[in-house]
């Protein structure tokens, strides 16, 4: 799944979200390598993780091209429609603020969500919690059979090594760590996630059933794709089947093995901008309940850009992304209640140029955020401030 543009947001792979992600959660005692991952993760949480080392050019030039490049600011939501509908592929857009609809781009169809759907693992695993199953501080334990590809960081961790509950869905979360996903559903049960699907509200359940892992991804597409070349025309239960001869085979490739151009759009995870809405809304109305899932949900904003006197109290956020798809969720909340949802999905074959559709996306984003409302983008302020001198 793949991240945005700048580096003022809270990146998918940088040193200092790590870092903060792993502070405070009860992890083993031994220390964190630093990620290994693909610059460009084929799976990753919709941010630009890291710098191509191929294409970096530390030179003045480049610098002030990509400057340049910078996704300008949206006026209003008419500006803002304008602009996602020019953007190359398809584009299912809504944005709502308590019940009421501000915008809404496509025709509300089900589309490719990539890492987003790990909300629906939080929902499960919150279920989990609730009926006293699990606990935040409970351990898991990284297996061989678990181990996935980036985005991430527990891919690398040595077999055996111990953490909490709450670490991994901070990671699932805030970093879209793609191997703290498969042990959550490992420790709930595929089924238990499945229940979780139909429980928050999504439009079609069947079209996350079976509900995949992305180790079971990764080999779908890349490790064994001849048993994923026929997907999109299975049944359930043909699906079903095929995963389980996925689990008998090794998990034998590397990210480098992988491409952002690597275009399948029938191996992903389905659902609509208003079945997104809708659990990620009810995750937000549950964190009252729980700490740390507020933690875990406002860990990462998402957000592009710095703004000044924003309008909410917390903005939570999940991104995701695969070849020729991008999307996001955000959610923000006001000490009043006020609670504003956006969420933006992306998909086109247009993956030379994914890099400035995703930082257009997320700019575009933050716009809807902040439309109607006092709050405004730091580089406004900025600009507006030279133009008064």
């Amino acid at each position: 799944m793949t991240p945005p543009p700048s580096t003022r947001i809270l990146s998918l792979f940088t040193l200092a979200a790590v870092g903060s992600v792993l502070a405070g959660c009860g992890a083993d005692q031994q220390s964190e390598p630093e990620p290994t991952g693909s610059p460009e993760p084929a799976l990753d949480g919709g941010e630009e993780a890291l710098e191509d080392t191929e294409d970096n050019d530390d030179d003045a030039d480049s610098a002030e091209e990509e400057e340049e490049e910078e996704a300008e600011p949206a006026e209003g939501f008419e500006e803002i429609a304008e602009r996602l509908e020019e953007l190359p592929g398809d584009v299912e857009a809504l944005v709502v603020e308590d019940g009421e609809q501000l915008l809404r781009i496509g025709e509300g169809e089900p589309t490719p969500i990539a890492s987003v759907v790990k909300m629906y693992v939080l929902y499960a695993l919150v279920d989990a919690i609730d009926d006293g199953d699990v606990a935040w501080d409970d351990s898991l334990t990284l297996t061989d059979e678990l181990r996935s590809l980036p985005s991430g960081t527990l891919q690398d961790q040595y077999t055996g090594y111990s953490t909490s509950v709450h670490d991994v869905a901070e990671r699932m979360i805030a970093i879209s760590d793609n191997t703290g996903t498969d042990m959550l559903i490992d420790l709930l049960g595929r089924d238990a996630v499945e229940q979780a699907v139909a429980d928050a509200g999504h439009h079609d359940p069947a079209l996350l059933e079976p509900f995949m892992t992305t180790r079971e991804l990764f080999q779908l597409r890349w490790g064994v794709p001849e048993l994923g070349e026929d997907w999109a025309e299975l049944d359930e239960s043909e699906r079903r089947e095929v995963l389980e001869e996925v689990a008998e085979e090794p998990l034998s490739i590397g990210y480098q093995e992988t491409s952002r151009h690597d275009i399948d759009y029938a191996v992903d995870w389905y659902a609509t901008t208003d079945d997104v809405v809708a659990v990620h809304r009810q995750l937000t109305e549950r964190s009252a309940e729980h700490e740390e899932l507020e933690d875990v949900l406002t860990e990462n904003p998402g957000l592009i850009d710095e703004v000044d006197d924003e309008w909410w109290e917390t903005v939570s956020f999940k991104g995701g992304g695969l070849p020729g798809v991008v999307t996001g969720t955000w959610e923000a909340v006001a000490e009043d209640g006020t609670h504003r949802n956006v969420v933006i999905m992306l998909r086109t074959d247009d993956t030379e140029d994914i890099a400035d559709h995703r930082e257009e996306l997320f700019s575009l984003a933050l716009d809807a955020l902040i439309a109607g409302t006092d709050t405004e983008r730091e580089e406004e302020l900025e600009a507006a401030e030279t133009a008064t001198g």
